[in-house]
């Protein structure tokens, strides 16, 4: 059973109404966060794609997309000069893989509104973690198995208009141990909104900016400043954030689509 039940969630919403707007409809800033966490490579109705990511002082992260679906990701960090290049096959046989650098063998599918992708990761043709992602307009499920260490992590995606709900289990379904929940909710405006953890705590402070093009979200956290700028293009993909500078060893510069620091 899921332990975060409809009265939890209640008890939450009557918790936080100090700053979660009452609104019936979607606040344009959890929209927005729900997207960018939810959306997993899936082509938007918009057309917005993810541009870059940018940490000021630490790291600038670029997207390159071909035939709708993200091929390339360049990350560059600043304190040592280096960029890593990730590259993306998407539905084709695993013959393509160089085995050289970091890598993504993607296959995915739809049946009815309902999108699944199936990630293989490599690092020098060694496969290190294997993802089933499955999304639809309002929620997200990925299960994430770590061939190295030999776990499991589920995370469950919840939109319900001005919440944004973040589950992570420590095993393949929410039927295993509650390992940690995160809250996306709306402040006072529209364009701005909160993440906070469990205990009600915030972490950070989310601002939706709209562009000529598109829209740029700014995330703040201790200090710290991440923005991703989405543009309208022909070919588009959703990409999560990284919040803190993270200290990478050089044999270990490896990040994901999301921007996530992976070791190996």
């Amino acid at each position: 059973m899921n332990p975060f039940n409809k009265s939890n969630l209640s008890a939450f919403l009557t918790l936080f109404a100090s700053v979660a707007s009452t609104s019936a409809f979607a606040n344009t800033c959890t929209d927005a966060v729900f997207k960018e966490i939810a959306g997993y490579y899936m082509i938007e109705d918009s057309g917005l794609q993810l541009d870059s990511a940018i940490s000021p002082n630490f790291y600038n992260q670029t997207y390159t997309y071909s035939n709708g679906k993200v091929s390339r990701s360049q990350f560059f960090e600043k304190e040592s000069g280096s960029t890593s290049t990730m590259n993306y096959y998407w539905n084709k046989d695993e013959s393509a893989l160089t085995k050289q650098g970091i890598e993504y063998f993607m296959k995915d599918s739809t049946s009815g509104d309902t999108t699944f992708i199936f990630e293989n990761y490599y690092v020098l043709g060694v496969m290190g973690h294997q993802k089933t992602i499955k999304v639809t307009s309002q929620s997200a499920s990925i299960l994430t198995k770590d061939l190295d260490f030999g776990q499991e992590n589920f995370e469950e995606i919840i939109n319900k208009g001005d919440t944004v709900i973040i589950n992570r289990y420590s095993g393949k379904d929410n039927s295993t141990a509650l390992s940690n929940t995160e809250f996306y909710v709306s402040d006072t405006e529209n364009t701005k909104c909160l993440e906070l953890n469990k205990n009600g705590t915030i972490a950070n402070t989310i601002t939706y900016e709209p562009m000529n093009d598109g829209y740029s979200l700014s995330f703040y956290s201790d200090g710290f400043t991440t923005i991703l700028y989405f543009s309208k293009h022909e070919e588009t993909t959703a990409i999560r954030k990284t919040i803190k500078p993270v200290k990478i060893a050089p044999k270990a510069r490896y990040f994901d689509l999301l921007g996530r620091h992976i070791s190996h």
